[in-house]
């Protein structure tokens, strides 16, 4: 994203908080909200009961992931490198409603941004825990200071981030 805001390809961007260096002075940016890494699945299928779910405890479950190519799946792999698990993927999908149908029809559990909405009654969402700490990444908006941002721009990433905010479930704020 970095080199598409420098050459001007795009005047926002929203990504990762640490998609740009933070020392990176050509930089603008305004915080959004955090990513959280979160599973979906079905109830006789619970990796452990509750609201968390520590990652250690999805070593003998199918699961289904987004490709490599997504930051939240590059957090999942690192995560389950620091927990030393070797996780068994059984689908991996560059579309995060291709993990819910399947989750919904019994294939695994779904690992999910918090980003995406979706309703299900078949399905349970827990938070994906580390040593008791949810997997989370800040979200940013970022744009190039060499190209000034006009007001309507900057109210609509204010706007951005208060409606993330409040269309957040309660127990996620």
């Amino acid at each position: 994203m970095q080199g598409l805001l420098e050459r001007g390809d795009i005047h926002i961007g929203q990504s990762l908080g640490n998609a740009v260096p933070p020392h990176d002075q050509r930089f603008e940016s305004h915080q959004i909200m955090p990513l959280e890494l979160l599973l979906a699945f079905q109830p006789g299928m619970a990796p452990a009961p509750g609201d968390n779910v520590e990652i250690r405890c999805l070593a003998k479950y199918p699961l289904l992931v987004l490709d490599t190519n997504y930051a939240n799946r590059r957090m999942f792999d690192a995560a389950c490198r620091l927990a030393g698990l070797e996780p068994t993927i059984a689908f991996e999908s560059r579309t995060p409603h291709t993990l819910i149908a399947m989750a919904e029809s019994g294939h695994g559990v779904a690992v999910i941004p918090s980003t995406m909405r979706f309703r299900s009654d078949q399905l349970q969402v827990a938070h994906l825990t580390f040593q008791k700490k949810r997997l989370r990444e800040p979200l940013a908006v970022f744009w190039d200071r060499r190209r000034p941002l006009p007001r309507y721009a900057i109210a609509f990433c204010r706007e951005l981030a208060d409606y993330a905010s409040a269309s957040r479930p309660t127990d996620e704020r």
